[in-house]
């Protein structure tokens, strides 16, 4: 007899756990009162990237003389013109998604479940559903300081920019992490003047700090003001825009306010205080390495467990889950091997350990580096801002991580998450032959530079005898 899940939450978790269930033999039901594809899809990673795909080839477009092309006429950016572009990817994702499900046979509930114990749950509207797994994938949502006034329109949060009419003169963005920045970079190239204001010293702290410093220098050359190790305190609307306090004190003004100061799991109204389920301080379902929660069959999935807030790692512990659920004795996930992808301009890929962090678990490191504007086809593509880095244990030569900034920087990385999820060296890179001309072959050359043999950047003088030691 086919086994029963039940799942709460239509993300990047919730309707990979429903296709995948449905295609191991099981009957799925999905709850979720909203379209299928969460915040992915509807406010965060596909409006979003479309946007950046758009302001990419803005950029390129103003710079055509460099590629020997003359435009005629002036180029404009139609900001209503974009949010449609952006809703057609999301009708056409949706879609899909719903096709899937019909496909399967997931039986899509739209309403609000709440748990009653780890097998039960009550749907508003729709009665009891009884499954012998549930998973929770509700997902996160923006953090929202009530000194901060947000109403939507003149402070708002990303979920609220994508519905702006028009578009600000100038804006002020509160926070440096992901969505802070790759907005910054957005807003900027539709005309808008940006200023950040984070308690962090540089923007992307949490990143290896050779990529970061990259960004930081790209939103200095393009007049993106940043103001580090400052604590916004409160936002306050003013008759002319927005104004900033921090200690006290007055420190940024513009027309508008993005509040970018990160997310939060949406674990309130599911009942979980009333089932027992065990949670965290800042509402994160606690989970163990198998996505299972402290009550029998529930499982949490995604971001409402705060374990990673990542798309892509939301559908694999959807999965993992879903197979732990039917009994397939799944190994857990490396969470070391999850790479990253931040769409700022240029955009950033990156998996494992930054050098500041395999230093401090205690290893010996030799690190490579190689700038993208020394390869033949970044100078051909226009392209020349970027590095690529490569975190190798000096003793041993096992690649602990690998960072990109530049030009598809987010596609090159995963040649690097397939290498350090099998535990390789970083001889794995040099002896693997790059195609050329390419941008991945900057990785080879950082990876050389590891060994001090990076072709085309002068030698390291203490570079090794042989070719098999780290220096």
């Amino acid at each position: 007899m086919s086994k029963h899940i039940a799942i709460i939450g239509g993300g990047p978790a919730g309707y990979v756990a429903a296709s995948h269930a449905a295609a191991e033999g099981a009957n799925v039901t999905l709850i979720d009162p909203h379209p299928l594809g969460g915040t992915c899809l509807h406010r965060g990673c596909i409006p979003t990237k479309t946007l950046v795909e758009v302001c990419n080839l803005l950029a390129k477009m103003r710079r055509a003389e460099t590629y020997g092309l003359h435009l005629n006429g002036s180029i404009e950016a139609d900001w209503p013109a974009m949010r449609a572009k952006a809703g057609q990817v999301i009708g056409l994702l949706n879609r899909g998604i719903d096709g899937l499900m019909a496909d399967r046979k997931v039986v899509h509930i739209q309403g609000r479940g709440r748990i009653v114990d780890g097998r039960r749950v009550e749907v508003r509207g729709h009665g009891m559903v009884e499954a012998d797994a549930v998973l929770i994938c509700t997902g996160s949502s923006p953090i929202q300081p009530a000194s901060f006034q947000i109403d939507g329109k003149r402070i708002a949060t990303s979920d609220d920019l994508l519905k702006w009419d028009t578009l600000p003169s100038s804006l002020l963005i509160a926070g440096d992490g992901v969505v802070a920045c790759e907005f910054a970079f957005i807003m900027h190239t539709l005309g808008v003047q940006v200023t950040l204001a984070a308690m962090g010293e540089h923007p992307l702290s949490f990143l290896d700090q050779d990529i970061a410093s990259v960004v930081q220098r790209e939103m200095r050359k393009l007049g993106i003001e940043f103001i580090g190790r400052c604590l916004v305190e409160r936002l306050e609307v003013t008759p002319s825009g927005v104004a900033a306090y921090a200690d006290g004190q007055l420190v940024a003004t513009a027309e508008r306010a993005l509040v970018a100061v990160g997310r939060r799991p949406q674990s309130a109204g599911l009942g979980l205080e009333e089932a027992g389920v065990a949670v965290g301080q800042h509402g994160e379902i606690m989970t163990d390495s198998l996505m299972r929660t402290n009550l029998a069959g529930l499982y949490a999935v995604g971001d409402v467990n705060g374990r990673l807030a990542l798309a892509h790692a939301a559908s694999a512990q959807a999965r993992l889950a879903v197979d732990h659920a039917l009994g397939l004795d799944p190994a857990p996930l490396n969470e070391a091997a999850i790479p990253w992808a931040v769409f700022t301009m240029p955009e950033i890929g990156c998996v494992g350990l930054t050098e500041r962090d395999a230093i401090a678990k205690g290893h010996i490191v030799s690190c490579g580096r190689f700038d993208l504007r020394c390869l033949g086809k970044a100078q051909a593509m226009g392209e020349l801002t970027g590095l690529a880095k490569v975190v190798a244990d000096r003793v041993s030569g096992r690649l602990l991580g690998v960072h990109i900034v530049g030009a598809h920087a987010s596609d090159m990385v995963h040649e690097a998450a397939v290498l350090i999820r099998q535990g390789a060296t970083v001889h794995a890179i040099t002896q693997t032959v790059h195609a050329h001309p390419t941008l991945s072959e900057a990785l080879l050359e950082a990876a050389e530079d590891a060994l001090g043999q990076a072709v085309h950047k002068p030698m390291k003088r203490e570079r090794p005898h042989h070719a098999n030691t780290l220096p």
